[in-house]
C-alpha cells in the first residue's frame, strides 16, 4: 500500500473515532434532519405532501440543511487545539487531507440521508418502491457533489465568526444547478421513465466532476491554519 493510502486511511479513522466517540455531529444533523422534514409535512397539511418521487423536494431541503451543519462540525473538529495546523505541518499532501475529509463528510451525510429517507417513508409515507434503485444512484450521485463543495468551502470559511450562516450562503447557490438536475429526473423517472436516456445521469456525472476537480484544486489556496 503507497503512503499517500496509508494517510488517507489513517486520517479517515482519525475522523469517524472521533465522530464514534462524541456523537455530536450525527445526533445534532439527525434531529435537525428529521425535524425540518417534519415541519415541512406538517405545514404542507394532511394530503398534500407529495407522496412519489416529487417528495424528494422535501428530503433535499433536509439533507441541504443537516450536510451544511455536519461539514461545520467535523472542519471545526480539525480547528480545536491546533489540529489543523498540525496536519498542515505534517508531511501530508493537501489532496490526501481533502480527500479524507470529503470520504468523511460523505460517509456522515449518507448515514444522515438514510435516517431523513427513512422518516419520510415512514411518517409522511413517500413512495418510492416503484424508483428505489433509481433514487438510491441519482441521490448518491448529488450528495457526492454536495460533499466536494461542502468540504471545500467549510475549510475556507471555518476560521471565520459567521462560520455556519456563511457556509449555507455560499453552498447552497452553487449546489442549487445539481439539487434541480436531481430532482428534475427523478420526477421524470417516474413519470415518463422512457424518455430518460443515459444522458440524465451523465449530468449529474459532469456536475460530480467539475465540483470533485474544483474543489480539489482550491482546497490547497483556501485552506488556512
Amino acid at each position: 500500500m503507497s503512503r499517500a493510502w496509508r494517510q488517507l486511511l489513517l486520517l479517515i479513522g482519525k475522523d469517524l473515532r472521533i465522530e464514534a466517540r462524541s456523537r455530536q455531529t450525527m445526533g445534532l444533523v439527525t434531529v435537525l434532519g428529521v425535524l425540518i422534514l417534519v415541519v415541512l409535512g406538517l405545514g404542507l397539511g394532511p394530503g398534500k405532501v407529495p407522496s412519489g418521487p416529487s417528495g424528494t423536494v422535501l428530503l433535499w431541503v433536509a439533507y441541504l440543511f443537516g450536510g451544511v451543519l455536519c461539514f461545520e462540525k467535523t472542519m471545526a473538529v480539525e480547528r480545536q487545539d491546533g489540529t489543523l495546523a498540525g496536519l498542515m505541518l505534517a508531511p501530508v499532501d493537501r489532496g490526501v487531507l481533502f480527500a479524507a475529509k470529503l470520504i468523511t463528510n460523505l460517509l456522515l451525510i449518507a448515514a444522515l440521508a438514510v435516517v431523513i429517507t427513512a422518516v419520510g417513508i415512514v411518517l409522511l409515507q413517500f413512495d418510492l418502491s416503484g424508483v428505489l434503485g433509481p433514487f438510491v444512484l441519482i441521490t448518491a450521485m448529488s450528495l457526492l457533489g454536495f460533499a466536494a463543495v461542502g468540504t471545500l468551502f467549510a475549510a475556507a470559511v471555518s476560521s471565520t465568526r459567521l462560520q455556519g450562516g456563511l457556509l449555507a450562503l455560499v453552498i447552497f447557490p452553487i449546489c442549487l444547478p445539481l439539487i434541480i438536475a436531481s430532482t428534475q429526473l427523478m420526477v421524470r423517472l417516474a413519470e415518463r421513465p422512457d424518455e430518460v436516456g443515459a444522458g440524465g445521469y451523465l449530468i449529474l456525472v459532469a456536475f460530480d466532476a467539475i465540483y470533485l476537480v474544483m474543489s480539489w484544486l482550491v482546497f490547497e489556496l483556501l485552506l488556512e491554519p
